[in-house]
């Protein structure tokens, strides 16, 4: 009788043991079951917000660090979006800190419908402009125009109108006294060919002999800049401040080079020895102009630029054809203007 009793104990700890391992099992096949299910309703929700179809695609190339750029791609993505057409920013959807030259390549051997370049048109830039227009593809140029190119349309001001704008900035500045005895250095990209830094000076010597003959005209010299990175200009700019002697006015070109000049004035006392006009509108500059550490700076209309561009492209993908050049509309931040700018978002 004993030894039947220890079978009997064996027998109901097996059993109870298969009944524990059932439920388990059961218990995991419904946690396997829920899981796979919400997975896949996740998955197929990423999918259905993922795949959108765009009616067309271009590529916009420029320098994705410098605000002015970014504004403009803002607005050109903008006027994109109402006819459903997808504008790419290039270098930041890729991740890596790709050449210009490189990243068109990217852009012609992707048959993208259109490219705006914001960069600067050097000869090897020029040659795949040619390329990506032979394959079809619409280029649109910004600031800097590709004139011995085969562009479709240049968006931007023109060299030599910016130059006299600027060149009265000097002659408002040094009002009264004798231009002929002025200093002015023009910072500028190392990367903007010559003629267009000449074309530039020419504009501006020009406003001076024409409107005041009689009072001389600076001597205005160009400094090049690369911009490889921020770094770079950040120490390229403190070198051109710390000089013994400063220039009577300087001219920065690009919304970088305005933000390391103010910058490198104020973190080095130099702020008077030398007068600012700069370029491109934010609340920082805004601020230094009304501080009068930049006497005032040069606005080009961003949306106007990046809603122009577009409309360029979407007329020639529309019609083959479209207008070789548009405008676009400057204007000049002083300290009234800047007092008032500040008083409107107070």
């Amino acid at each position: 009788m004993k030894k039947k009793s220890t079978n009997t104990s064996y027998g109901n700890k097996a059993f109870r043991i298969m009944i524990a391992g059932t439920i388990i099992m059961i218990l995991a096949t419904i946690c396997t079951v829920v899981l796979f299910s919400y997975v896949m309703n996740k998955l197929n929700y990423i999918e259905t917000e993922a795949i959108t179809e765009f009616d067309g695609h271009y590529v916009f190339i420029a320098d994705h660090e410098e605000d002015f750029w970014q504004q403009v791609y803002a607005k050109a993505n903008e006027q994109a979006a109402q006819d459903n057409v997808y504008v790419e920013y290039l270098e930041k959807s890729l991740g890596v800190n790709y050449t210009n030259y490189d990243l068109f390549r990217v852009a012609i051997n992707s048959s993208v419908d259109g490219i705006i370049y914001g960069g600067t048109p050097d000869l090897q830039i020029s040659k795949l402009i040619n390329k990506a227009v032979n394959d079809g593809i619409g280029v649109v140029i910004l600031q800097n125009d590709a004139e011995n190119t085969t562009r479709q349309c240049f968006v931007g001001v023109n060299n030599y109108e910016l130059g006299q704008v600027y060149a009265g900035q000097i002659a408002e500045m040094f009002s009264g006294q004798n231009y002929g005895e002025k200093k002015v250095k023009i910072v500028i990209n190392s990367n903007v060919p010559e003629g267009v830094g000449n074309l530039f000076i020419i504009a501006m010597e020009d406003f001076f002999v024409e409107k005041y003959p009689e009072q001389g005209v600076p001597e205005i010299e160009l400094v090049r800049i690369d911009m490889q990175d921020v770094f770079s200009v950040e120490e390229d700019v403190r070198n051109i401040i710390l000089q013994e002697e400063l220039p009577d006015a300087m001219i920065c070109l690009n919304s970088t080079f305005t933000q390391c000049m103010f910058q490198a004035l104020v973190d080095l006392n130099k702020v008077g020895e030398t007068q600012l006009v700069g370029y491109y509108v934010n609340d920082n500059i805004i601020d230094a102009i009304d501080k009068q550490v930049i006497y005032s700076t040069v606005s080009i209309d961003t949306e106007q630029l990046g809603k122009s561009s577009v409309l360029a492209l979407e007329e020639y993908c529309n019609y083959g054809y479209t207008n070789s050049y548009v405008p676009v509309s400057v204007s000049v931040i002083g300290k009234k203007e800047a007092r008032g700018m500040i008083d409107d978002k107070e």
